[in-house]
């Protein structure tokens, strides 16, 4: 029995009156006659509603709204117990409809409610794996893994029921930039997130002032070091610098995938926002202190792990460091040697009709170049924006020439995966294009 509801209403046996709106106006005459004529007009009265003996009905008045139903906060989590709005750890909204899973609005379409065979809750895509109850009650404990046999030790996230009206949430959403561009995810952003989004309570415009300092801080340390004119480098010439992504080097899987992408859908050229980047590379003669320095570290690097293309470079000729366009180089030297994938032993690397991709092998790529003399202070830093500022682009003219004074922002659709390879020592970018391929029976898995 709940609060709110005329007297005399049945518990049970009645749902046709448990919808808050109107009940329907009884006829004045009680006679049978009127009583038909009353139960075959169709805008008098809703459908399914009884002609006789349900007197009580008959007021005119809004019909009781039935109480929700009882959320069960213990026994298995199943899909019926996820169904409905969330609020996770760091304050995202989530909501659950069936097996499809949004995140702020944003539909995670490669995460969606994975069941085991009993019908239990397993995980949300690769992203959580479902634990248990929150002891808090009603709430329900995630861990954020990706594989459930990595789950104990991995940050938990707990969900808790959304209520209807929290000022001081929504209040909290707007100061982490839930706000403004971002009430329409759909528009622009990264798979799963929102722009604007990192979880810091920031002023208004802090996002566009940062970006605003760091494109500018970019561009100057470009103009200041570079070669007056870009130039065409070929793919062998290049190896990795020392100094990016945190001197790690880079990561094999990616530069396979890389290569992959060349192959299934044919070599991009760089055309405004679309296709490649353009390279940033650092021109090093054999008389350079860096010369001998790259060259070594690159070569104990691919003696070390196998999947990388052989090192071509010569030690008595000048080479070029890549600060940005790493693994894209290294993609190219896969399709120069004919190598083969790591991944898969049937595929081997080779340029075929591809017109696009032989002119980048034959007459290589037209790149930014960077003095020799540039301090590895400054490259480590050129790297570091190169990465961070992954939606800015330079723009090439029709002449070969890049101008590097004004850099335009890409406000077009960026998957998750690329947007976090971007950031990631070469260790953790092999690890990411593992889950993002699925590939589970790698040599590389450690642990």
């Amino acid at each position: 029995d709940w609060a709110g509801r005329p007297a005399g209403t049945p518990v049970q046996d009645e749902g046709f009156i448990c919808m808050g709106g109107k009940a329907p106006i009884c006829p004045t005459a009680p006679t049978t006659v009127a009583l038909g004529e009353w139960a075959s007009d169709s805008s008098a009265r809703p459908a399914g509603t009884p002609v006789q003996d349900e007197g009580f009905i008959c007021m005119g008045g809004m019909a009781p709204v039935c109480p929700p139903q009882a959320r069960p906060t213990t026994g298995p989590i199943t899909l019926e117990a996820l169904q409905g709005e969330w609020v996770g750890s760091g304050g995202a909204t989530i909501a659950v409809l069936g097996t499809d899973v949004a995140m702020n609005g944003m539909p995670l379409t490669q995460h969606k409610v994975t069941l085991r065979d009993d019908g239990t809750v397993s995980s949300i895509g690769t992203l959580w794996q479902c634990d248990c109850w929150a002891e808090s009650g009603g709430g329900i404990e995630f861990r954020c893994s990706s594989t459930r046999e990595n789950m104990e030790c991995a940050k938990v996230e707990v969900w808790s029921r959304k209520s209807k009206s929290n000022d001081a949430w929504s209040e909290r959403m707007k100061l982490l930039g839930y706000g403004g561009s971002s009430a329409t995810p759909l528009s622009r952003g990264i798979e799963g997130c929102m722009p604007g989004t990192m979880g810091i309570e920031m002023p208004p415009g802090y996002a566009t002032s940062k970006d605003r300092e760091e494109v500018a801080l970019l561009t100057s340390l470009v103009q200041q070091w570079r070669e007056p004119e870009s130039l065409k480098v070929r793919s062998y010439q290049v190896v990795p610098d020392f100094t990016n992504r945190a001197q790690t080097g880079l990561g094999v899987e990616l530069v396979h995938f890389v290569a992959t992408s060349m192959m299934t859908k044919g070599f991009k050229k760089h055309d405004g926002a679309q296709g490649h980047d353009i390279p940033v590379l650092v021109r090093e003669p054999p008389s350079s202190a860096f010369h001998g320095e790259a060259l070594k570290v690159w070569k104990q690097r691919v003696s070390e792990e196998e999947g990388f293309p052989p090192v071509r470079a010569p030690e008595s000729e000048e080479i070029f460091t890549s600060l940005g366009n790493g693994h894209f180089f290294q993609a190219l030297n896969l399709f120069d040697c004919q190598c083969t994938s790591i991944n898969d032993a049937n595929r081997k690397y080779i340029a075929g009709k591809d017109q696009a991709l032989n002119e980048a092998l034959t007459q290589g790529v037209t790149s930014v170049v960077l003095q020799h003399e540039c301090p590895r202070l400054v490259r480590a830093k050129i790297a570091a924006l190169l990465n961070t500022k992954r939606e800015f682009f330079w723009t090439l003219s029709e002449d070969g020439k890049v101008d590097v004074s004004n850099m335009q922002e890409n406000k077009e659709y960026c998957s998750q995966f690329e947007w976090l390879s971007k950031g990631m020592d070469a260790v953790q970018v092999d690890c990411l294009v593992r889950t993002h391929l699925g590939i589970k029976g790698s040599k590389r898995i450690m642990g």
